[in-house]
């Protein structure tokens, strides 16, 4: 009786374990490098990993010859902040409300409110340029109407108009609404748009500018633009080190869409960052762990690795050198 009681144990055990595997369960594996530190602990031997004191949800790369960063931190307000492309901090630009980048010109702008007596005055547009952060220009941009029917841009041209045209009248106010109203439209067609950055990782068009960077205010429009020039951001969550190790799996669980189940994995992976002739190594846990998504590489043994970790930015660099940033 006992013999059959662990037989049919077995028997359910197989068939309970073939039905994991068969919905994707698998075995939990080693770590194949236990010494190896998760981000960003600060206890690997050979390498310093520092906190910089500067944070960021978005990063941008300023397209200039030192190859600056814009940190952009979205709250209730937007926080700009310059900083080297190894993480220096060079200036605080903007606290404010409204931050654009306008790619074609090179520069930044802002909105800053003016005060008088306590009492709101009114917004001024401020510009600075990448290749000076120190100096600010007042802008103001001119409007235009993107969007109208025939009578109302005739009357916002002076063209005078009557009730009841004559047919001569109607073909000469509509032989000078083609004519006018198509030069505009080509004119529009010169413009580039200044992205500004919205508030939780949106970014739309409020502006346009020409080559010359005079600012002008956008409608509802079916015009099309030069859509070409953007603000270049580094992504977040991207994997571009190297990877030292197949991954292995940590743990199983249990994923369900409406009725499918299946089981998944956490994985630990390994990846390694070259350091001249020295690797500085970590593990990252796939599902739980934010990943170190970098934003400047060592380019020898005594340069210095740049990442953000939580939006938090990180030196990584050999703890025998002095810290170059």
């Amino acid at each position: 009786m006992r013999n059959k009681k662990i037989y049919l144990l077995i028997i359910a055990i197989v068939i309970t374990a073939a039905i994991a595997f068969s919905m994707g369960y698998r075995i939990p594996e080693w770590s194949k490098h236990r010494d190896w530190i998760f981000m960003p602990q600060n206890n690997d031997p050979f390498f310093e990993i520092e906190k910089t004191g500067m944070e960021a949800d978005r990063v941008f790369q300023v397209d200039n010859s030192k190859n600056d960063i814009l940190l952009v931190k979205i709250d209730d307000v937007i926080q700009a902040t310059l900083a080297t492309e190894k993480g220096r901090k060079i200036r605080e630009i903007a606290k404010t409300k409204d931050f654009y980048i306008d790619s074609l010109n090179q520069r930044f702008i802002f909105s800053k409110e003016i005060f008088k007596n306590d009492t709101l005055f009114k917004k001024q547009l401020i510009g600075i340029r990448f290749s000076d952060y120190h100096k600010e220009e007042d802008l103001v941009p001119a409007d235009f109407i993107l969007e109208e029917t025939q009578s109302e841009f005739l009357k916002r041209k002076n063209y005078p108009q009557t009730s009841n045209p004559t047919d001569e009248e109607k073909e000469r106010l509509d032989a000078a609404y083609i004519k006018e109203k198509t030069t505009e439209i080509d004119f529009y067609r010169t413009l580039y748009p200044v992205t500004k950055i919205g508030i939780g990782n949106d970014t739309e068009t409020e502006f346009y500018t020409d080559a010359k960077g005079k600012l002008y205010t956008v409608g509802k429009t079916r015009v099309g633009y030069n859509e070409s020039i953007r603000p270049k951001i580094i992504e977040y969550g991207v994997r571009p080190y190297e990877m030292a190790a197949k991954p292995t799996i940590e743990s199983n669980f249990i994923h369900s869409h409406y009725l499918n189940i299946s089981f998944r994995q956490h994985e630990i992976e390994y990846f390694s960052v070259k350091f001249g002739d020295r690797y500085f190594n970590f593990r990252y846990k796939n599902k739980t762990d934010a990943f170190p998504s970098p934003l400047y590489f060592p380019k020898n043994n005594k340069d210095t690795l740049l990442c953000s970790i939580n939006r938090q930015l990180y030196w990584v660099y050999p703890k025998a050198n002095k810290l170059k940033k």
